[in-house]
């Protein structure tokens, strides 16, 4: 079904929805489509996978996974991992209010804060729940948000959870930007604090903002400022700091969130801020305060991960040089793409639908990459996403390009 077909699906009531979308899935089932896959194995380059409705499962080229640096599957890490399970067991025990808070929780979260230049952080089970987190914790019906178009789905929801007026922004257009910025200055004056988020690395095609503008914007109009970073952690900057490191603006933005389940090849996540801020978060956010707290063999896992950045830094090089390679190696296919630092290149297609038939085709002949299409971008936008790891290979990158090209020729 291409974007105009889904975008006529979601206008018709939920009983009649409900009915065309089961029978399209069993159409999708029927001509053999994928709808879902389910992986065997250690999270790695090459792993074993299968159609969740196949019993059979091969081995696929992955170049699909958030597991830039190759950390998912890195034996000092996994060492750390099972020493942690001998001294602490598996699980919490309840959640950081209560009795699911240590010192290694601590140890860890004021070493996550130093990554943006802050003063301390909260850790969360996963993205989603930082995201709830901060927007929950912080904002009010009394506060204003203005949020990049781009932003993660659970930015969105907080958003409509905490019921707080929005404005969302295109980061291509900061003139814009700052237009709206002005406008609720001057609708409001000072009675309202704004708030406002924006994605460093992007999610959708690794490109990265003019960050420094943004945040003399911010600065200039009193907006607390909050980067998610969750595909810049591991990816950017000369050591792996993120986003701020590249741009060498660390310790410039209010809050960060960023992922450790990403390039750090773990679980979880975390906000970052000044000492204010994160007691508001950890005093006051429900999504911190009634969800268990991370298990203690996970703080050992973005433990020894944030160790393999600090004192092994080919891991870093090694997916920058990779993902340079691979750019070209696309071009030189004649492939249009768009250039970045971070570990994801888009690759994009001018018909719409065409990446749906052609990821099903790659898939089968060996090759587990991801799409981006409606609605997570624009009609007529859609793209293959590849990301790239810190372990590939020239040959297995060499190898994906010409099952690309030859797959797209005969499609």
């Amino acid at each position: 079904m291409d974007s105009r077909g889904l975008i006529e699906l979601e206008r018709m009531p939920f009983k009649e929805r409900l009915k065309q979308q089961y029978e399209f899935y069993l159409k999708e089932l029927d001509n053999g489509y994928m709808m879902g896959r389910q992986g065997s194995g250690p999270v790695d380059k090459t792993m074993q996978y299968k159609d969740l409705h196949s019993d059979e499962f091969r081995e696929v080229l992955v170049f699909g996974s958030n597991s830039y640096l190759g950390f998912s599957n890195n034996p000092y890490i996994k060492q750390k991992v099972k020493d942690a399970v001998d001294r602490y067991g598996i699980g919490s025990g309840g959640s950081p209010a209560f009795s699911g808070y240590t010192r290694q929780h601590k140890d860890l979260e004021l070493r996550l804060a130093k990554l943006a230049g802050h003063d301390d952080a909260v850790l969360l089970p996963g993205g989603y729940m930082a995201n709830l987190c901060w927007v929950t914790g912080l904002m009010n019906r009394n506060d204003v948000i203005v949020y990049d178009k781009n932003s993660h789905a659970s930015v969105i929801n907080a958003i409509k959870m905490a019921g707080v007026p929005f404005y969302s922004f295109d980061p291509e257009n900061l003139e814009d930007f700052e237009r709206i910025i002005q406008r609720i200055r001057a609708r409001d004056g000072e009675s309202k604090q704004i708030f406002s988020t924006v994605e460093g690395v992007r999610s959708v095609d690794g490109s990265i903002i003019e960050l420094e503008r943004y945040i003399q914007i911010c600065r200039n109009n009193d907006v607390i400022t909050i980067l998610d970073d969750a595909h810049g952690v591991g990816t950017v900057g000369e050591t792996g700091k993120g986003t701020l490191e590249h741009l060498n603006l660390i310790g410039q933005v209010d809050l960060r969130m960023s992922t450790c389940s990403k390039a750090l090849g773990a679980q979880g996540a975390f906000v970052s801020g000044s000492k204010e801020l994160i007691f508001l978060l950890r005093n006051f956010s429900y999504p911190y305060l009634f969800t268990s707290g991370l298990a203690q063999p996970t703080i050992a896992a973005i433990d020894a991960a944030l160790d393999l950045l600090d004192n092994e830094p080919h891991h870093v090089q090694n997916l920058r040089a990779n993902v340079r390679y691979m750019q070209d190696a696309l071009e030189n296919a004649g492939f249009r793409i768009l250039r970045g630092d971070s570990g994801i290149i888009p690759v994009f297609f001018d018909k719409d639908g065409h990446v749906h038939r052609l990821n099903k085709e790659l898939y089968r002949q060996g090759l587990f990459a991801n799409i981006m299409e409606y609605p997570m971008v624009p009609p007529g936008a859609e793209r293959l996403r590849l990301s790239i790891m810190s372990t590939h290979t020239h040959e297995e990158m060499d190898r994906v390009v010409q099952m690309i090209d030859a797959t797209n020729r005969s499609l």
